[in-house]
């Protein structure tokens, strides 16, 4: 008699396949399952939230690691001097709970960490994090269909593994910050300072200093240093839209725009009249993106108005306008409401240079033109490694990802990656980071990965992951629409890898309220699926449902108008 195994695994005998044989459990009987977060920033501590929503009887396990001692992430490491939110505030809460006691229309970093600190109390974070542990590298195991991820205690240096079923990398797109590529940079002598790592123990009064940068950071370190510094050299190699602040409507005041007690009291009291208020601040911030189209009005109005109040900060001083002012579309480059940022450069003490660095020396820097800025303090607000490529190896079916994304991040819809099976990136490539209420779609970044955890704990699957052909499909249409957005437009950004006609990897390519609504509903039609067993409808179980074999209301579905006989829904 003659045996052969086939596939899948069934054993042949003489040709014969033995009938399959269901399994003993009910239909939605959940598998116990595991699940890895990376990072507890403002994303992560949505999924603590969003956990116990998704998951009430804790039927699946999740943790959280983090590398730093603290939680809240961008706000825990930016606190350079003007650190603040760009946006409203009160557009810059959970979307099922704002901040009624929020102190301006544009808080600090401080208040930031505070708030998202007290929600994540509120979620108990505690119960789910891990800090001080780095994440070194995970890699899909096939046979046992988890994830193998190694960690570092960076307390005690002790390293040693996890395992789960599902891995979300949840570390941010602006968390790996970076040195400039300049030679000699570290040949500097005086105090060398980088915007995402900052030393409030230095003094700036009286100090020569250059900083090197015109992006959000530099732009909100500048005002604040200006006024005390004897002489600041500011390295702008890059021009930028200086525009008035986001939603300025919400604050006739501008930055010193501060909500009174009687304000807040009442918001706090009228939740109504403070949820209207809310939603009238987050419709304005949905409603700009007819901006983005190249040759649309309000682009148009838009370069003319910008171009014209920057003019008009800068005191109309021809040689810093031809240095500063931008030729290209509005948003070509992320655009920032610098506050005092133009009028600080056309200070006295200031100097505006837009030539190149040829290198650092012991006391400052060489210019290409041979000159030499000789500073106390140097400060580099060059940004983060915008490649969207994991700061750790993450290998599936194809190799690292980092290899795989080494030339372009292609991603579906921002959030995985075709053959890196159940991983699931926050704010990934392509994410709605420029289009409207960013917020939201971190929210709903979460919320499809844990429909996933869902799927595959109840229908029986061992892994998914996005078609390669869905990832090239959407990749085309992503380049197409982009080639009437002005994030393709002439300028250099990271949104296209530093390049001018790089594609884009930076901004979605919509609206945020076109990926909220797309992303609300996961299209599985789009996933390569794996199931743990051969018959991929083995999940039905034993033909029986939990309401029958534990007890419920087995006419659940009967209705009758006007009865008031509580109806048992699930």
């Amino acid at each position: 008699m003659g045996l052969i195994e086939n596939d899948a695994g069934t054993t042949i005998t003489n040709g014969y396949v033995p009938s399959y044989k269901y399994p003993q459990r009910y239909l939605g009987q959940a598998r116990p399952i595991r699940i890895v977060m990376v990072g507890a920033g403002v994303t992560g501590i949505a999924a603590v939230k969003l956990y116990k929503d998704v998951f009430p009887q804790r039927e699946v396990e999740f943790v959280i690691y983090e590398k730093n001692d603290d939680i809240t992430g961008t706000w825990l490491e930016n606190r350079y001097p003007g650190c603040a939110c760009d946006v409203p505030a009160h557009a810059y809460s959970y979307s099922w709970e704002g901040n009624p006691r929020w102190s301006r229309v544009y808080v600090e970093a401080l208040e930031l960490y505070d708030y998202y600190k007290g929600r994540a109390a509120k979620y108990g974070i505690q119960e789910f994090v891990k800090l001080n542990h780095r994440v070194e590298s995970t890699t899909w195991d096939n046979e046992a269909g988890k994830w193998v991820v190694n960690i570092t205690d960076l307390k005690t240096g002790e390293s040693f593994r996890d395992e789960a079923e599902l891995f979300i990398n949840g570390a941010g797109f602006l968390n790996n910050w970076k040195w400039p590529e300049i030679p000699g940079l570290h040949d500097y002598k005086g105090k060398l300072l980088h915007s995402a790592r900052w030393d409030d123990s230095y003094d700036f009064k009286d100090k020569t200093l250059a900083i090197i940068g015109s992006g959000s950071s530099a732009i909100q370190i500048v005002p604040q240093l200006q006024p005390v510094v004897k002489h600041m050299t500011s390295i702008n190699r890059s021009k930028t839209w200086i525009t008035p602040e986001f939603a300025a409507e919400f604050a006739p005041e501008g930055r010193a725009a501060f909500f009174s007690e009687i304000q807040k009291d009442n918001w706090e009291k009228n939740k109504d009249e403070y949820l209207k208020y809310r939603k009238s601040v987050e419709s304005t911030m949905n409603n700009f993106f007819p901006m983005q189209f190249k040759n649309s009005d309000s682009q148009k109005a838009a370069y003319e108005n910008f171009q014209k109040t920057m003019k008009e900060r800068l005191g109309y001083n021809e040689d810093l306008i031809s240095k500063l002012v931008p030729e290209f579309e509005v948003g070509c480059r992320r655009i920032t409401p610098g506050h005092g940022y133009l009028e600080a450069l056309a200070s006295h003490n200031v100097t505006v240079r837009n030539d190149n660095i040829e290198r650092v020396t012991a006391e400052g820097l060489k210019m290409a033109d041979g000159s030499i800025i000789a500073v106390d303090a140097l400060i580099c607000a060059t940004g983060f490694d915008t490649s969207y490529r994991p700061n750790f190896p993450v290998i599936g079916f194809n190799g690292d990802l980092r290899d795989i994304w080494k030339d372009e991040p292609k991603a579906y819809f921002s959030l995985a990656a075709a053959g890196i099976p159940n991983y699931f990136i926050m704010s990934g490539p392509n994410f709605p980071l420029a289009n409207g209420c960013l917020i939201p779609c971190l929210e709903t970044n979460i919320k499809f990965a844990f429909a996933a955890a869902k799927k595959i704990q109840y229908d029986g699957i061992k892994w998914l992951s996005p078609k390669q052909d869905a990832v090239d499909d959407y990749q085309e249409y992503k380049d197409s629409i982009m080639e009437d957005l002005v994030w393709t437009g002439s300028c250099a950004s990271w949104y296209k890898n530093g390049k001018r006609d790089g594609k884009v990897w930076g901004p979605y390519s919509g609206s945020s309220l076109h990926y909220l609504e797309l992303m609300s509903t996961p299209r599985w039609e789009d996933f390569d699926i794996e199931y743990l067993a051969r018959n991929r409808y083995d999940f039905l179980g034993n033909g029986r449902t939990r309401r029958e074999l534990e007890g419920g209301d087995l006419a659940y579905y009967v209705q009758e108008p006007g009865a008031g006989l509580s109806q048992e829904s699930s």
